[in-house]
């Protein structure tokens, strides 16, 4: 088995197959085009189209991480409060605290259900998770999230691995008007380079969105390159085939190790157990693999764990190989 040349990155999520090639393709093609802004109107239309969507429906973002902020600073000014079920994508507790005085972070992910959630519940309240979940990999129930959407004022659900699970939530656009989907390119289609994301949701919640954000902030290649991809649909299915493949294989090598737990996971990484998670992640880190030390920053944390992205076979190998060693010693 051949090392590869560059650090092992199993710590943000990322494809590691790579964009699709027709997706490439339409980023060069844009060379030409440079001096022109893009065309949102176009844009909007292609998504909301293979959605079934109204394109006023679609606000393009430059990533998912860019539009959430932006919509949590313009529902500040009529929630109170939002909570988080915990733990969660660091990025959410740290966007919430820009703007709101009270953010609440119940535990609920890692099998606890979702008593803790609905007692904070309102109408003057935000309720924003992702599912798949990130960092536990689990995802919500249909009739949760309904009942989610009847408790709160508004529901934020980031779909930012919704390619690995096969499942969204674009339908419930059609019966509730107090419910916002957060889209990415970043993950199973592989332009995490470019930074393109979107929102879902009502055209008014939307609007006020677009008018906090510059007016071009994806720019053209981002734009064509993200068209390609969607349109690509059987290079789609090869990522999400291949990393339910390694995911797998992952898995039940992890579970053979003593003193090793896994957490079921419906995307591209896995919650890893092991003792003393930290000394484990920074020996992985002197031997050159990056993974994920989810600690109580995240919140909802009885015991830390380590977060590993699902990568190549050889990548996964690797790492197998190395953990292997450091829970030896």
């Amino acid at each position: 088995m051949i090392f590869p040349p560059k650090p092992v990155r199993l710590d943000t999520n990322e494809n590691p197959f790579g964009p699709s090639p027709r997706a490439i393709t339409a980023y060069f093609k844009t060379a030409m085009r440079l001096n022109r802004y893009p065309d949102y109107v176009e844009y909007r239309e292609f998504i909301s189209s293979r959605l079934a969507l109204q394109p006023q429906e679609v606000l393009p973002t430059p990533g998912s991480d860019r539009g959430l902020q932006t919509l949590l600073q313009c529902l500040s000014k009529k929630y109170a409060r939002i909570v988080i079920p915990s733990p969660a994508f660091l990025m959410y507790t740290r966007f919430s605290r820009l703007f709101f005085n009270r953010v609440e972070q119940p535990p609920s992910w890692l099998g606890r259900g979702w008593d803790a959630v609905f007692r904070l519940s309102g109408s003057d309240a935000i309720l924003l998770l992702g599912s798949p979940n990130n960092p536990t990999g689990e995802v919500v129930e249909e009739s949760t999230v309904r009942r989610f959407l009847e408790e709160f004022g508004m529901v934020i659900m980031d779909e930012a691995y919704a390619e690995y699970y096969g499942k969204s939530f674009v339908s419930f656009l059609r019966g509730f008007n107090n419910l916002v989907l957060v889209r990415t390119f970043s993950k199973a289609y592989g332009l995490a380079g470019l930074r393109s994301g979107y929102l879902l949701g009502e055209s008014s919640v939307l609007r006020e969105v677009e008018r906090a954000m510059g007016p071009f902030d994806v720019p053209t290649p981002a734009v064509e390159a993200s068209k390609a991809a969607l349109e690509d649909e059987d290079w789609l299915r090869m990522v999400v085939e291949s990393t339910s493949i390694n995911r797998a294989y992952m898995v039940d090598e992890l579970n053979r190790l003593d003193g090793v737990k896994t957490f079921d996971s419906k995307a591209n990484y896995v919650p890893v157990y092991v003792e003393d998670a930290q000394r484990v992640f920074e020996k992985l880190l002197a031997e050159n693999i990056r993974v994920r030390s989810v600690t109580s920053e995240w919140g909802g944390i009885e015991e830390s764990f380590l977060r590993v992205t699902v990568g190549t076979m050889i990548e996964l190998k690797w790492f197998l190989q190395a953990l292997r060693r450091i829970l030896a010693s």
